[in-house]
């Protein structure tokens, strides 16, 4: 009977180391889970920052089209103006001299 108990007290600490190591998993798993909680909350703020740089970039890329949008529109405009303005001094002349 003596060896039963003895197998039974070797077991029992056994047990208790491997409940020990056990012990110290999960309080690297509870580290490990902060660590990424802190990670996750800090992409969340890279994410919004990067859409933000994306729509600003995006603003400014399209200005450069906006002026030349412009300049064009100037340009057709005034020679529509200067070939309306021949026309009617061609039928100004025309009238004026018949």
């Amino acid at each position: 009977m003596p060896d039963i108990a003895q197998e039974a007290l070797d077991s029992a600490k056994s047990a208790h180391h491997r409940i020990d190591g056990v012990e110290r998993e999960i309080k690297d798993i509870r580290s490990l889970t902060a660590a990424v909680a802190t990670v996750n909350t800090k992409v969340d703020g890279l994410d919004s920052d990067v859409k933000e740089i994306k729509s600003d970039v995006k603003a400014i890329t399209s200005r450069p089209g906006k002026w030349w949008d412009k300049l064009i529109a100037a340009i057709i405009g005034a020679i529509g103006a200067a070939v309306a303005g021949t026309i009617i001094a061609a039928i100004l002349k025309v009238g004026g001299a018949a």
